[in-house]
């Protein structure tokens, strides 16, 4: 399961139209709240500058400081490296050896279908008996209790039509273009919090974002289907995501990232009943 770094640069067949749009109107909104953290910032860096007679170059410094979320986000769209953060920040940790033969065994059964499918190039496990995976950037996250799952084949090739489109390094992307500020600031200073770190932009645009992860989950699914997992899918999230569905008013228009569980397992059924 090794492929060169080169393997996950971004390709023309990752190219969008539908993403590449969403992801400019968020960049342009970014844009804004980045103008008013530079003015913070400058305050910040300008009052001890002043008073200790620093002599510090204020107004680079600010502008830097400002910029970083914005280059690091369009770097990780080319080069979606540094899934190492997140695997500390959900308390990951490298796999056991019995735990990198359960996920080879689960690979070599899905490249039996396509021998040219491109591997995670870094994945970690988290200790959580609830089977669970996700992939950020260029990392495929899995739950022990995942790795215990004999539907973990379905599970990884459902995660890996994330991981072989553009999914993983947009999530990273849209993610890294705001700034980690604690939220329980003061009631007066809540709105400038969230200004200034970028969720105020992605409060705007969470009804878009969140229709569209929802339509890439149903591709996700499909690219399991292709991989000969639809029906082991379907069982998969009969047994253990149905439980999850509760009552959503106007999901169409909430944060929700997954369809309802019942129209996944209809579609999957439907696909597998024409194929």
């Amino acid at each position: 399961m090794n492929a060169p770094p080169s393997a996950y640069v971004i390709s023309r067949e990752e190219l969008g139209f539908g993403w590449l749009t969403l992801y400019a109107i968020t960049f342009v909104l970014q844009c804004v709240c980045a103008v008013a953290r530079y003015f913070v910032l400058y305050a910040i860096i300008w009052v001890p500058d002043k008073i200790e007679f620093w002599d510090l170059p204020v107004k680079h410094l600010a502008i830097l400081i400002t910029a970083v979320p914005l280059l690091i986000s369009l770097g990780t769209l080319v080069f979606p490296f540094g899934g190492w953060l997140f695997e500390q920040e959900t308390g990951g940790r490298s796999p056991s050896e019995r735990e990198r033969t359960a996920l080879d065994y689960a690979f070599a059964e899905l490249t039996r279908v396509d021998p040219s499918l491109r591997p995670p190039r870094r994945w970690f496990v988290t200790d959580d008996q609830d089977p669970n995976a996700c992939v950020y950037a260029d990392t495929l996250m899995l739950t022990r209790g995942m790795l215990d799952n004999p539907f973990l084949p379905a599970v990884l090739a459902h995660e890996l039509g994330h991981y072989n489109s553009s999914d993983g390094r947009l999530t990273a992307a849209v993610y890294r273009l705001t700034v980690p500020l604690g939220r329980r600031a003061p009631i007066p200073f809540k709105t400038l919090a969230a200004l200034v770190s970028g969720r105020l932009a992605m409060d705007f645009l969470q009804t878009p974002w969140s229709i569209y992860w929802r339509h890439r989950e149903d591709l996700a699914d499909d690219y399991a289907a292709r991989l000969g997992q639809g029906p082991a899918l379907t069982a998969y999230l009969d047994t253990h995501a149905l439980d999850g569905d509760l009552p959503t008013p106007f999901k169409m228009f909430g944060r929700t990232s997954h369809p309802w569980t019942e129209h996944r397992i209809d579609r999957l059924q439907a696909r597998s009943q024409n194929s």
